[in-house]
């Protein structure tokens, strides 16, 4: 009768994993289309909300799969940050 709830155990860790699977393989198809939607973005101005920043002005100076490089417009000077795609949230065009 242990042997059963140790196969159920296994049962369940594989199921578990499968999940976190799939899941990973929804972000990684999802992080593409809007990584591909930021490099159409690359050169212009826009608002942009996220971990961090919130109504941030900024500009997206370049892009990749994973990570953005965006100008902020600060009152005395620009700043430049590289931040991952994910952690944006929102981006509005000025």
């Amino acid at each position: 009768m242990g042997n059963m709830f140790k196969d159920m155990s296994q049962d369940e860790r594989l199921d578990s994993l499968e999940s976190k699977v799939r899941r990973l393989e929804r972000k990684l198809n999802g992080g593409n289309a809007v990584s591909k939607l930021i490099n159409d973005l690359v050169g212009k101005d826009c608002v942009i909300d996220g971990n961090g920043f919130y109504g941030s002005k900024c500009t997206v100076a370049d892009a990749d799969d994973e990570w953005v490089k965006l100008i902020f417009h600060e009152k005395k000077n620009d700043v430049t940050r590289i931040v991952r795609i994910d952690s944006i949230e929102k981006i509005t065009l000025d």
